[in-house]
């Protein structure tokens, strides 16, 4: 028997809430999550955010894809919904990366933002100026490293930038009052726009986020 959302019915029912429905399902467990149902707050109040609780520990590229797909059989959907992948670009190989962004382009409602390397960056956009990076330090970044034995490089610099970061519940406060900022700073990085996703450093979570605030 389907589950009963917020807002949502399943599709045996004819009634739905009227707003449209961003459905989002992503790699991470925690920090993504709490970012886009923070979020809310900010969000046009014509717009319902709803971010898929993860059920398992698979979080490939096509794991989150599947999420998806279960999500839109069982829940009523309308045209104007969307429903989108967001990954990070990490260690997945370019044909894992491919196939993804191939199948949300086929699948009307769906939609795909990846961060190159991670979600980490979108959100170091809103606390830092991009005009202030050297190339090396873009390299940096770009590669994200382990900067230790728990820190990657881009976690790394949120500690230096806020004075803590963690990951699995961040502090909302940091960033949320600089979604524009972010936003702006992404779509200056996005250099290539008419490509599926971005293969050099950046994210196309700011396509997202653009659309629910």
């Amino acid at each position: 028997m389907p589950r009963e959302r917020k807002g949502l019915t399943p599709r045996k029912s004819q009634k739905r809430d009227a707003r449209t429905f961003f459905v989002i399902a992503t790699e991470g467990y925690a920090t993504e999550k709490k970012y886009f149902n923070g979020l809310e707050t900010k969000a046009n109040p014509k717009v319902k955010i709803e971010v898929l609780e993860k059920e398992s520990t698979a979080s490939s590229p096509e794991d989150v894809l599947n999420a998806l797909n279960a999500y839109a059989k069982e829940y009523v959907l309308i045209e104007e919904d969307e429903l989108w992948v967001v990954i990070d670009r990490d260690s997945w190989s370019a044909k894992m990366i491919k196939n993804i962004a191939q199948a949300c382009h086929q699948k009307p409602g769906y939609f795909f933002a990846l961060s190159n390397p991670c979600f980490e960056f979108w959100l170091l956009l809103h606390v830092v100026e991009v005009a202030s990076w050297t190339d090396e330090v873009k390299k940096e970044f770009f590669e994200n490293e382990k900067a230790n034995k728990t820190r990657t490089r881009l976690e790394k610099e949120l500690i230096n930038v806020l004075g803590s970061y963690n990951k699995r519940n961040p502090d909302l406060s940091h960033f949320l009052p600089h979604v524009q900022k972010a936003i702006d700073q992404a779509r200056d990085l996005d250099v290539n726009q008419d490509s599926r996703w971005i293969d050099g450093l950046g994210t196309r979570v700011y396509r997202l986020v653009e659309k629910l605030i």
